[in-house]
C-alpha cells in the first residue's frame, strides 16, 4: 500500500459551548462574580491543530470538561498525542470513574494506550488495522478536570502524528492501490482533510444569574450539552454516541448508533464482554431482523424489515465493529480480540495478534531519543535490561528480571513483536523517508526503476547472517524464509511478523522489489576477489564476468592434484576430472579432499563461479 502525502487547503471551524450548570442555589453576588473574573481566572484550550478558545471561570467552577473533536476525510490507522495542563490549577479527575478509557477515547476505546499518571501531562497513542471512523465529526479525546486552584491556565493538545488510509476495511488495507495519508507527522500544524475543533464545558457548583461566555470573539452562541448513551446491559460498557444520529443503529442488548461512511454504509464500534447479546438493526425507526446466531463476526448477513426475530451474537469478548449496508440491507461484524501483550513505560502500546502463532505486534512512530520500557504478557511483567539501537531480532525476556529495556531511537516507525510463549521481543525499525526499503540489521532505500512498481538498490555486505524485512510504503512485510546470497523471487506479506534470514557470503548485492506483488529478487556480485587454483597447479584466475573468474595454463601429460581457493578459503571436491569437465562441478568449503586432473597434455582453461562455487575445465591442444 503506497504512502502518498496529499496537501490540500482547508478552513477549520471552531465550535463554542456555553457553561453547564448544576441545579444548586446561587449565593455569590454579582459583584463577587465580576471581581473573581477580573482577577484573571481564564482557561485557555489550545492545540497545534486547532484555533484556541478561552473561557472565564469563577470560584463556583468545580470541573472543566475539555474536548477535542476530529473530522477526517478518510479512516484513521494510527495516532499519537500528548495533553499538558497545570496541576496547580487543574487536577485530572478519577481515572476509575470519570476519566475511564472508554469515556476519554469513545472511538479508540481499548485500542488506545495511555499514561495518565504523569505530572501535568497525559501521553497516549493507538494503532489498529481495523481502522477508526471520524468521517462524521467525532470525539478525538475528552478529559475532565477538577478545579483545584485559580488564575489563568492552559490545557494544550499536541498531536504528534495522525495517519489516514484510503482503505475502508481491514482487507482493503493490503490492496496495492490503497494509499496511506500522513495528515500530521512530527507535530505539523493544521492540514487538509483532518479538521480538529476544541471546546470546553464548565461545571458549576452554584448557578450564577447569567451564564459565563467564552471570551473568544469567533465563537458562535449555540448552547451544547454533553451527552451520554443509555446503558443497555451490564456486560456492555456504556458508549457515548459516536456522531450525530444518522438514523441507523444497533438496538437491543447492544445500543450502538452507526456513522454514515458514504455509499450507504453505516459503521460503529463497541467493546463487549464475553456473553450472548440479542439485537436488531434499526433504519429510521424501522426494525430489521435476522434470526441467525453469529460467533464474534459475520459477513454480509441479510436483514429484512418483515423478519421479527432478533440476531444473537455470541461474543468471546473484545472490540466489535458493525457495518450495515442500507442499500442491500446486509450486516458485517468485524472482531478484534483483546491484546495479550503490551509495551509499557515511556512507550505504551497494545500489541495485536498476527498470522504468526503466539506473536503479537504493533507499530508506533517515535522521535529521536531514549525510551525505557518493559513488556506485559497476559498480566505478568517481563524485563530485559538491554539497550537497543533502533532494533533487536529476538531478545529474551524474563518475569524474574526487573530492569527496564532502553530503545535508543534514531527516529521513525518502530514495530514491536512479542512471542507470548517464548517471551522473545523483536523490534523492527523503519526510518523516515525510506518509502520502499530493506530494513533490519541494515537499511537500504530502494529507488524507482523504469519498470512499473519495481524498486531496486545495491549494498555491499560482509559475510554473515542478516535479519531483514521489506518496507512497502510504510507497511512492514515479512516471511520466515532463509535465503543464501540470491533468490529468483521471494514473496513477503504485511500480515507476517517474522524476519527473513539473509545469509551473505560477502559481496555486492542488488535487491529488487515489486511493490504490487511484494516479491523480492536478490542478485549478487562477489567483486574482484582473489580466486586461485592451488596445489600441483598454481594458477591465479581473473574476473571475466559477474562472479566468474577464468585462467589458462599449459600442462604436460600426468595427474595433477588441486583445490580451489576463494578469497583465502579452500573449496574442495574429491572428484577426478579426466582431461576436461563435461559440465560444472560443485565445490564446498566444508570438504577437504583435493580434485585430480588427469591431463593428456595441452592448454587447460579453468572457469570458476565464486557465487555458486562451480568449476568447469576446458582443454585445447
Amino acid at each position: 500500500m503506497k504512502k502518498i502525502q496529499k496537501k490540500l487547503s482547508v478552513v477549520l471551524a471552531v465550535m463554542m459551548v456555553l457553561c453547564m450548570f448544576t441545579a444548586l442555589p446561587f449565593s455569590a453576588s454579582a459583584a463577587e462574580t465580576s471581581e473573581e473574573t477580573s482577577a484573571g481566572n481564564k482557561i485557555n484550550v489550545t492545540s497545534n491543530v486547532t484555533d484556541p478558545v478561552s473561557y472565564d471561570y469563577n470560584a463556583q467552577t468545580e470541573q472543566v470538561v475539555v474536548t477535542y473533536l476530529l473530522k477526517a476525510d478518510h479512516m484513521i490507522v494510527d495516532t499519537q498525542s500528548s495533553l499538558t495542563y497545570d496541576s496547580k490549577v487543574l487536577k485530572l479527575a478519577s481515572t476509575t470513574t470519570t476519566n475511564t478509557k472508554n469515556k476519554v477515547f469513545p472511538v479508540f476505546q481499548s485500542s488506545i494506550v495511555w499514561n495518565p499518571s504523569l505530572t501535568n501531562q497525559v501521553l497516549f497513542n493507538c494503532s489498529s488495522l481495523d481502522l477508526f471512523n471520524f468521517k462524521s465529526e467525532n470525539v478525538y479525546c475528552t478529559f475532565t478536570f477538577d478545579v483545584v486552584g485559580s488564575g489563568d491556565t492552559t490545557v494544550n493538545l499536541n498531536v504528534d502524528y495522525l495517519t489516514g488510509t484510503e482503505a475502508d476495511t481491514y482487507d482493503e488495507l493490503f490492496e496495492s492501490e490503497k494509499k496511506d495519508i500522513d495528515y500530521i507527522y512530527n507535530s505539523a500544524n493544521k492540514v487538509a482533510g483532518a479538521a480538529f475543533t476544541a471546546k470546553a464545558v464548565l461545571v458549576q457548583g452554584e448557578e450564577p444569574t447569567t451564564a459565563p461566555q467564552p471570551t473568544t470573539a469567533t465563537q458562535p452562541t449555540t448552547v451544547t450539552q454533553p451527552t451520554t448513551a443509555p446503558a443497555t446491559k451490564p456486560t456492555q460498557p456504556a458508549t457515548e454516541p459516536t456522531q450525530p444520529q444518522s438514523g441507523v443503529s444497533v438496538t437491543g442488548d447492544i445500543a450502538l448508533p452507526l456513522a454514515d461512511d458514504g455509499n450507504g454504509i453505516y459503521t460503529g464500534s463497541t467493546e463487549l464482554e464475553a456473553g450472548s447479546y440479542t439485537f436488531k438493526m434499526s433504519v429510521n425507526g424501522v426494525a430489521f431482523g435476522n434470526g441467525s446466531t453469529f460467533t464474534d463476526k459475520t459477513t454480509n448477513a441479510k436483514y429484512n424489515s418483515k423478519w421479527t426475530s432478533s440476531t444473537t451474537l455470541k461474543a468471546t469478548g473484545g472490540k466489535y465493529t458493525f457495518k450495515f449496508n442500507t442499500a442491500k440491507n446486509t450486516l458485517t461484524i468485524e472482531y478484534l480480540a483483546p491484546s495479550k501483550a503490551s509495551i509499557v513505560g515511556d512507550i505504551n502500546l497494545d500489541l495485536q495478534a498476527t498470522k504468526d502463532a503466539n506473536v503479537y505486534s504493533a507499530s508506533v512512530k517515535l522521535n529521536k531519543g531514549n525510551y525505557e520500557f518493559r513488556v506485559m504478557n497476559q498480566g505478568v511483567r517481563y524485563c530485559c535490561g538491554y539497550t537497543y539501537k533502533d532494533l533487536t531480532v529476538g531478545s529474551q525476556y524474563n518475569s524474574k528480571w526487573s530492569s527496564a529495556s532502553t530503545l535508543a531511537a534514531s527516529g521513525g516507525t518502530y514495530t514491536f513483536s512479542y512471542d507470548i510463549d517464548t517471551n522473545k521481543l523483536t523490534i523492527s525499525y523503519l526510518p523516515s523517508g525510506a518509502e520502499v526499503s530493506v530494513v533490519g540489521n541494515f537499511t537500504l532505500a530502494l529507488a524507482k526503476t523504469d519498470k512499473e512498481n519495481v524498486y531496486s538498490g545495491t549494498k555491499t555486505l560482509k559475510a554473515g547472517n542478516y535479519q531483514i524485512k521489506m518496507n512497502n510504503y510504510g507497511k512492514l512485510c515479512g516471511t520466515s524464509a532463509v535465503v543464501k546470497d540470491v533468490t529468483p523471487g521471494l514473496v513477503f506479506n504485511p500480515k507476517w511478523s517474522k524476519y527473513t534470514t539473509f545469509v551473505a557470503t560477502g559481496g555486492t548485492y542488488t535487491f529488487t522489489y515489486n511493490t504490487a506483488t511484494n516479491t523480492l529478487v536478490v542478485t549478487a556480485d562477489k567483486g574482484d576477489i582473489p580466486v586461485k587454483v592451488t596445489g600441483d597447479i598454481n594458477l591465479s584466475l581473473k574476473k571475466s564476468d559477474t562472479n566468474v573468474f577464468t585462467g589458462s595454463v599449459k600442462l604436460k601429460k600426468g595427474d595433477y592434484s588441486f583445490k580451489m581457493n576463494v578469497n583465502g578459503t579452500d573449496f574442495c571436491n574429491g572428484t577426478t576430472i579426466r582431461n576436461a569437465t563435461t559440465g560444472t562441478i560443485k565445490y564446498n568449503s566444508k570438504y577437504t579432499s583435493a580434485s585430480t586432473l588427469v591431463a593428456v597434455g595441452g592448454t587447460y582453461t579453468f572457469a570458476y563461479n565464486a557465487l555458486t562455487n562451480q568449476l568447469s575445465v576446458k582443454y585445447s591442444k
